[in-house]
């Protein structure tokens, strides 16, 4: 789904069916994202580059 007040900003949901090997991953997946450290702006752009280089 694209963004109108973010140009080139896309929006992506994932689901699984409960109980499957897959939504165990999503719900691992959402575990680790949910840990990371967050920009206290609320700024997406002010979020540490975490890619390795």
């Amino acid at each position: 789904m694209e963004l109108p007040a973010q140009p080139g900003l896309t929006l992506t949901a994932y689901s699984a069916a409960p109980g499957s090997a897959d939504h165990d991953t999503l719900r691992l997946l959402a575990a680790w994202a949910a840990t990371e450290e967050a920009p206290s702006t609320g700024d997406p752009a002010a979020a540490p580059d975490r890619r390795q280089g």
